[in-house]
């Protein structure tokens, strides 16, 4: 039973409160003062409706008495039964210890964690259940801003972020009164990772790589969910790409989406050139930990290969270390089948690396990210010069639609660049691009549409193309493209 009682804040009032119980023979469980809104709360066992009259009757003539009544809980009470639900909805464990190391507060998934239940925690040293830390000794007032710790409990890598927590004394003097410990495990990390992915999140790296009007082909879509796949995976990986795709780019936003992820913002990603790599140099950056890519992976020299080989071999698990590994990235130019081929590459290297395989298509096989990485890039140049951004003619999304781009972002970069310098308005024309126009290239719109243009001249190309390749595997393979795409093209186009 709880009563809430308004009244005067003056001297003698709790015990003149108190005092009527003493008849009662009750038993206190807690009392409660309020003085901001001038109440006292005392607590105590059920008792008789007669004799609970007869109280309120009693504290209603104390002198100061404004009024007295029942209620279900005290404002502590509410406020730590709020403190609890908020704790038990985080994903993790949390505790809370006295300046001695003892527990003083814990959620059921530390408890869990520990491998313990609430009733064993409270009241006992934390390091009792986190022997590696030894809590009675740390000094929280010298955390003033926190500090994390990797531990291993239950054969599982956890974080543990650490926070002091400070009380104000009658003289406003903040005074330290214990700490709490967050605990935090890579799996449920993983968990909440993969949850914020599923949503929209221009904050997010691999999301900030490339806004959705930016990538829209299916090969840069497939692209990016396995660049997505890899934040959460713990292996080498093989990246392949042309000339100027965007590689390094890309491999920059996984990392850092990875460091969000597992916490590891001290780790660092390191580029090297393969053919610059000495088995000295090597073993120094693979020391260092964080992320190593290997710039032209088929041009390291024979011994760094076979240095890269055992270690790659004698990596174990990450559930069995408790700092973070080097990871090992290759970067080619080469297709993967160019790699396979050649002889520069130690097979048993190539079969490493590839236990993960992320290919950046080139940017013929992005038509329809032209528009808008066109806008990007002039949005772009128009930010550095300080001046309004500049638009392109759809004649010249047409041209530049039509083009090959053998040099990938960087040409269609350079090509944006002096068209810009070179318009005489705010709207670059097709006469303002520095690209060769073929005379059977098809310049105006035909019916407005720039999707007719680009496939009638499409079509035009194939079938010159055709009577050379006669069939749809050798077009595929002279166009770089799929087989599949090719047939279905042909066929839209009465080409076969």
């Amino acid at each position: 039973m709880r009563l809430e009682v308004r009244c005067e804040d003056r001297v003698g009032m709790a015990m003149e409160i108190l005092d009527l119980l003493v008849p009662y023979h009750i038993d206190m469980r807690r009392v409660e003062v309020n003085s901001r809104v001038g109440c006292l709360y005392v607590g105590f066992d059920d008792i008789e409706f007669k004799q609970l009259t007869q109280l309120l009757a009693d504290i209603r003539r104390l002198r100061g008495v404004a009024d007295v009544k029942t209620v279900q809980y005290t404002p502590s009470e509410r406020e730590q039964h709020v403190l609890h639900t908020l704790l038990e909805a985080l994903p993790d464990g949390v505790v809370a210890v006295d300046l001695k190391g003892i527990i003083t507060m814990a959620t059921q998934q530390a408890a869990e964690d520990v491998s313990s239940s609430l009733a064993q925690m409270f009241g006992q040293p934390l390091s009792q259940f986190i022997p590696s830390i030894n809590f009675e000794r740390l000094d929280w007032q010298t955390f003033q801003h926190g500090v994390t710790k990797r531990v291993r409990l239950n054969g599982q890598l956890m974080l543990l972020e650490m926070q002091p927590y400070f009380v104000t004394n009658e003289n406003a003097i903040n005074v330290c009164a214990g700490g709490v410990i967050y605990i935090r495990s890579a799996q449920r990390l993983g968990r909440q990772a993969s949850s914020l992915r599923k949503a929209p999140d221009a904050e997010h790296a691999l999301q900030g790589f490339m806004e959705p009007s930016v990538c829209r082909s299916v090969a840069m879509k497939r692209c990016l969910t396995f660049a997505h796949a890899y934040v959460s995976i713990d292996s080498p990986m093989l990246m392949t790409g042309e000339f100027a795709v965007g590689k390094k780019r890309l491999l920059d936003a996984i990392f850092h989406a990875w460091q969000q992820q597992n916490l590891e913002f001290e780790s660092a990603i390191r580029y090297v050139g393969g053919a610059a790599l000495t088995s000295e140099t090597l073993t120094e950056y693979l020391e260092q930990g964080g992320w190593l890519a290997i710039d032209d992976v088929e041009r390291m020299s024979d011994s760094c290969q076979g240095l890269l080989i055992d270690w790659l071999k004698e990596q174990p698990s990450r559930l069995y270390q408790t700092q973070a590994p080097c990871r090992v990235i290759g970067l080619s130019r080469l297709s993967d089948e160019s790699l396979r081929e050649q002889d520069h590459l130690r097979d048993e290297l190539y079969f490493m690396l590839s236990s993960y395989q992320l290919h950046v298509p080139p940017l013929r096989e992005r038509k329809d990210d032209l528009v808008g990485l066109s806008r990007e890039i002039l949005a772009d140049a128009g930010e550095r010069s300080g001046e309004s951004p500049i638009s392109l003619s759809e004649d010249a999304m047409a041209l530049l639609k039509m083009h090959h781009w053998p040099g990938n972002l960087k040409e269609l970069e350079s090509c944006l660049y002096q068209a810009r310098h070179i318009a005489s308005g705010m709207q670059i024309e097709t006469s303002d691009l520095p690209l060769e126009v073929g005379e059977t290239m098809p310049i105006a719109l035909i019916g407005g549409s720039l999707d007719k243009t680009v496939k009638a001249y499409e079509a035009q190309v194939l079938r010159k193309l055709y009577p050379q390749y006669p069939s749809t595997r050798k077009l595929a393979k002279f166009l770089n493209v799929s087989h599949s795409s090719i047939a279905n093209k042909l066929k839209e186009y009465g080409i076969v």
